[in-house]
């Protein structure tokens, strides 16, 4: 894929699946390249016409007359799902590893394509969905480990809908970045191995209904019960999915616990909480304060700053926030 051919502007929310058919991001098929499936496109009676057959060239000008009139994505049918994940994770190895590409093209690959696995991780939560993303989220891990200039602008392309999967795929990013650091640069293997734990650490919001998630207002108490079970949650579906690393596990399970032990689900206090934990819970942190939010418009990075600064007896661990913010700087 040449990350020059990206669609790269589309703040359109994809439709959802529904009756075998998957919306795919235009911004993730490469114009010069071949089809990875059949492709279709939904008319306005909501059938599904042909667009491009499996390996066959695909068509830049009808790309682009899709693009100009608003149209960004296209439907694959349930059963190519996994040529659609092989076609994402073959993608990006190649973009990551071209040395003609640069980093800033790399960024916009990546996190295009990083955007497009979780949504379907997340809107369609089977075993298999799970396993393939977490392979195909393997090569942003890399990028994120081997090349600094690529994690600077990965850092400035986090978007600020709240979707699950936005949320996460920033969250994934963040979160990498700072283990990098807090690791060192003789641990690369180990932070590559707590990529897919970073990545899914919210797997547990599919079993949440959308309507609490997305409240505008104030949870009550029963609503609390049901999204404080998310961590177990995530844990039990990424073990039902077989991936689940002793680093996913402990991820996914404490991520959303406190220093001072206000955490859920399990109140753990201090240094109870894994390191890996802790740098998630930081990643969120900072994501959830500047994304758009149903009960809050999100925060500018200082403000989100000053707001962290406050947090390190309660909540944060001080290091860890000095660490995050060299991800900040020139």
């Amino acid at each position: 894929m040449d990350p020059k051919n990206l669609v790269s502007e589309n703040t359109t929310l994809p439709p959802p699946p529904s009756d075998g058919w998957f919306p795919v991001d235009l911004r993730c098929l490469d114009p010069e390249g071949t089809s990875p499936c059949d492709l279709y496109r939904r008319t306005r009676e909501n059938e599904h016409v042909l667009f491009a057959r499996k390996m066959l060239p695909m068509d830049r000008q009808v790309r682009n007359r899709l693009v100009g009139n608003g149209l960004y994505y296209l439907f694959i049918q349930d059963a190519d799902s996994p040529l659609y994940f092989d076609y994402l994770k073959n993608t990006l190895t190649s973009v990551v590893r071209d040395p003609n590409t640069t980093s800033k093209k790399k960024a916009e690959a990546v996190h295009a394509s990083c955007q497009e696995i979780l949504r379907w991780a997340f809107e369609e939560p089977r075993a298999p969905f799970i396993r393939k993303a977490q392979e195909a989220i393997l090569p942003t891990v890399q990028l994120i480990v081997s090349d600094d200039s690529a994690t600077k602008h990965l850092v400035r392309l986090t978007a600020y809908d709240h979707s699950t999967y936005t949320h996460s795929t920033n969250v994934g990013i963040f979160a990498v970045a700072l283990a990098k650091i807090f690791y060192g640069a003789g641990a690369l293997k180990q932070v590559e191995s707590l990529g897919a734990g970073f990545f899914l650490h919210d797997l547990g919001k599919c079993r949440v209904p959308i309507e609490i998630l997305n409240k505008p207002g104030k949870l009550t108490e029963q609503e609390w019960r049901v999204i404080r079970r998310h961590p177990e949650d995530g844990q039990t579906m990424l073990q039902e999915s077989g991936i689940l690393t002793e680093e996913a596990r402990v991820i996914a399970v404490q991520h959303h616990e406190k220093a001072d032990g206000n955490g859920y689900p399990h109140g753990l206090k201090g240094d109870d909480i894994h390191p890996y934990a802790r740098i998630c819970r930081l990643a969120d942190v900072y994501e959830a304060l500047t994304a758009d939010r149903s009960y809050h418009n999100r925060h500018s990075t200082f403000d989100a700053f000053k707001i962290m600064h406050k947090q390190f007896d309660t909540d944060l661990d001080r290091k860890l926030f000095e660490l995050f913010l060299q991800l900040f700087t020139a």
